[in-house]
């Protein structure tokens, strides 16, 4: 099972996105060589400045390349040359349109075209997909239960098969990441004969913590997840705590995340595996009474302890054990993800900005 080791060059797609960016930081830190692969010139300049001030140590040993069609057939042959491995994190989160294709193609063909053009670039040993725990399960399934890297969400792509334009949009984008894991998988055993790389799977929950891009202006910013925390917890209009939702919050630190996603390079064991990366199931209310035990924003509302230290409702969790058990990983939990959030709003100003500071 071919692994990989500093100073190998790995290439990371999506790298100006939330969890890619990290992931490049992350790499350069313990000396890796790293091209990160994002949709314009434009966007390379602004990645290797950004890295420049992050890192500027190792900024000789990051270059920003351009790949402006991810589905294209074998979109990422020229940023692949000489690559030792791959984390793939380029994927829609949303879309403009409410057809199916439009979440469907872009995830599928774009995690086949990373796979096609690594099995045509000898140097490649393992390709890490970061796909989603929605490839597994939505949360909202009925019965709720545990769910672990043996399930498959199903459910999504049949509601969007017989529902087409009409399905919910979040199911579109459930079964997108269930129908690209698939055919991930799906390509590895019709190319078996061929393949000279091992395919890792890694499947995060919700990503909670800082941000690493510098350039943000304003808390409506901030990238999907991170996004969703702050919506939730700290905007004017967030809404009362009886109406936040989900009412269950599978999650994970976003330091936790990149450290899997580097380890999955790097372990020859997690050649071939798929791994759920998820702290812990969590409500809305842990999260709000951690606020008030830190102090860490004495302006947010108040809760009381005996509510929030209730039981999740009937919820999805899935279950973490096999990251646990292959990366040795203690995954952080609600203070500590919300300690490094709130601090790094406070580096931002923005919680001056909101009145929640003097």
């Amino acid at each position: 099972m071919p692994a990989i080791s500093a100073p190998a060059t790995v290439l990371v797609t999506g790298a100006n996105g939330y969890i890619g960016l990290w992931a490049v930081l992350a790499l350069l830190t313990r000396g890796y060589s790293v091209r990160g692969a994002v949709r314009s010139a434009s966007k390379v300049a602004a990645l290797e400045a950004l890295v420049a001030r992050k890192q500027p140590e190792a900024k000789d040993r990051f270059k920003g390349c351009v790949v402006e069609d991810i589905t294209a057939d074998r979109a990422f042959d020229e940023a692949l040359q000489g690559a030792d491995g791959v984390i793939h994190t380029a994927s829609p989160i949303s879309s403009s349109s409410d057809e199916p294709e439009s979440f469907i193609k872009p995830a599928v063909k774009g995690t086949l075209s990373i796979l096609e053009s690594a099995l045509k670039t000898p140097s490649v040993k393992r390709v890490v997909v970061v796909s989603s725990v929605k490839a597994l399960s939505s949360e909202s399934d009925v019965p709720p239960r545990t769910y672990t890297e043996e399930d498959w969400n199903e459910n999504a792509v049949r509601i969007v098969e017989a529902q087409g334009r009409s399905a919910p949009n979040g199911t579109k984008y459930d079964a997108s990441k269930a129908l690209a894991q698939r055919a991930a998988w799906d390509f590895l055993e019709q190319h078996k004969s061929e393949v000279a790389f091992d395919l890792t799977v890694v499947n995060p929950a919700w990503v909670f913590g800082p941000v690493a891009d510098d350039t943000l202006t304003s808390p409506s910013s901030l990238p999907g997840t991170p996004l969703h925390l702050y919506n939730t917890l700290f905007a004017p209009d967030r809404p009362p705590l009886k109406d936040r939702t989900p009412v269950c919050t599978n999650f994970a630190h976003i330091g936790d995340i990149t450290e899997i996603l580097v380890r999955s390079l790097e372990l020859p064991e997690a050649g071939g595996e798929q791994f759920i990366a998820n702290a812990c199931i969590s409500t809305w209310a842990q999260w709000l009474l951690a606020n008030q035990s830190l102090n860490l924003v004495p302006a947010l509302e108040r809760i009381d302890p005996a509510v929030a230290e209730g039981p999740c409702p009937p919820h999805a969790y899935f279950a973490n054990d096999k990251s646990k058990r292959f990366f040795g990983i203690e995954y952080r939990g609600v203070h500590e993800t919300l300690k490094d959030a709130v601090e790094d709003y406070r580096a931002r100003g923005w919680l001056k900005h909101l009145g929640l500071e003097p």
